[in-house]
């Protein structure tokens, strides 16, 4: 009798693991040719996905709008261009650009005689994320890669003569291009005498000496200090520095409650290349601090690792500036972190005229005889414009800059 049990059993335990078996050899047919037609996917069609939270999408669409089939689709989406401008600066007007592209959905379109199609798709969660699927049938995938560095060129050749701005998104996690100018040049900003070339020879020397520097054993970065009282150029110095060696500028602002050491750290260890990052009114972020702003998630320790601690990313540029140059922290400004001190301070004789002469090239002899009754520093370049963009005349302009010039020293005290 026992043995009977044994045998019985012996057989339900033999049939239940067939049984087992059985069922996962079918589960796998079932699946069999679903898996087949993905491999063969991968065979015969290459693809590749963008998402709008990388800049390469903005270039695609920028892309497809100068695209015969992207001008000719009868299903597209329009946005206002975000960086077109004018071909002539001097002509350019405020009406609006408008950018088209295909809409949300399947369309097809032919690239070098070969069909290829895309895919857009806008999904909505914590963001609105819109991807764009490319694919093409038979086609060699370095042919989807020509696509994608056309793409590249072609944004890189609307954006030639611009500077690109980037600030850290709303996330607060990584940068985008916020913006991008007419490039200026230093002679656009008048500073004293031999500030601006001192500015752009050093900066010229850093980036031609990547070889000395590793030679040397002294990390690849160079760190500024622009400091003096409010609307003495810094900013637009900084900018036009830029503008002139053909850098990107990333502009950065501590007191983002988005930030905190890690982020920050990260931020300046990706930033794109070739890039000078501001840092504007560094002084706020310390009066932010004696305040304890529990907003303010960066530390003094955290700032000084990201400039410069061993992950600290080398061949940038680095530019701070300040109202108040006391109120900064001496281990920040300390040589190796700041490299060159340039006080920008308010509008001598010779800044006063050229600006003027910027706005009024026949001014001659009654610029001359202005500057020869003008107290030096007691007005700021920023003021100085902006009595010449609101003056009607040049009679005007001199009368109003006389009048501030003899004000300023009691205005000031």
């Amino acid at each position: 009798m026992q043995a009977l049990q044994a045998q019985l059993a012996n057989q339900l335990v033999a049939g239940a693991i067939a049984l087992g078996v059985v069922g996962v050899v079918v589960a796998s047919l079932r699946k069999l040719p679903g898996t087949l037609w993905s491999q063969l996917r991968r065979v015969v069609i290459v693809s590749a996905t963008l998402d709008s939270r990388n800049d390469l999408f903005t270039a695609f669409v920028g892309w497809l709008n100068d695209q015969r089939f992207g001008q000719r689709s009868r299903w597209f989406t329009v946005v206002q261009a975000p960086h077109a401008v004018a071909e002539n600066e001097a002509e350019a007007d405020d009406t609006p650009k408008l950018q088209y592209s295909p809409a949300p959905g399947f369309h097809i379109f032919f690239y070098r005689g070969r069909l290829m199609w895309l895919q857009r798709e806008i999904a909505m969660n914590l963001q609105v994320v819109e991807t764009i699927h490319l694919g093409a049938l038979f086609t060699p995938r370095r042919v989807m890669e020509e696509l994608l560095e056309n793409v590249v060129r072609h944004a890189g050749e609307q954006r030639a003569n611009r500077l690109m701005l980037y600030t850290v998104d709303r996330w607060g996690d990584d940068w985008r291009v916020a913006d991008s100018k007419p490039r200026r040049s230093l002679a656009s900003v008048v500073l004293a005498e031999g500030v601006a070339q001192q500015l752009h020879d050093d900066i010229h020397e850093f980036f031609s000496r990547r070889e000395w520097y590793a030679q040397m054993g002294i990390p690849w970065r160079r760190g500024y200090l622009l400091y003096g009282p409010p609307g003495t150029g810094k900013t637009s110095a900084a900018y036009a520095l830029a503008g002139e060696l053909r850098l990107k500028l990333c502009a950065i602002s501590l007191t983002n409650p988005k930030l905190n050491d890690n982020v920050m750290a990260d931020l300046l260890q990706r930033t794109p290349p070739r890039s000078l990052i501001l840092l504007e009114d560094i002084d706020a972020f310390f009066n932010a601090r004696e305040k304890q702003d529990t907003r303010i998630q960066v530390s003094f320790s955290g700032l000084l690792n990201a400039l410069d601690g061993v992950a600290a990313q080398e061949g940038r540029i680095v530019v701070l500036t300040t109202n108040h140059r006391e109120k900064l922290d001496p281990a920040l400004i300390r040589p190796g972190r700041i490299d060159m001190a340039v006080e920008l301070g308010n509008a001598d004789a010779s800044q006063l005229k050229g600006l003027l002469l910027r706005f009024y090239p026949d001014a001659g002899a009654k610029a001359d005889a202005l500057v020869a009754s003008y107290p030096a520093g007691s007005l700021s370049p920023a003021q100085i414009q902006q009595i010449l963009i609101t003056a009607d005349s040049l009679n005007e302009a001199l009368a109003t800059l006389r009048d501030a010039a003899q004000a300023a020293p009691q205005t000031l005290a």
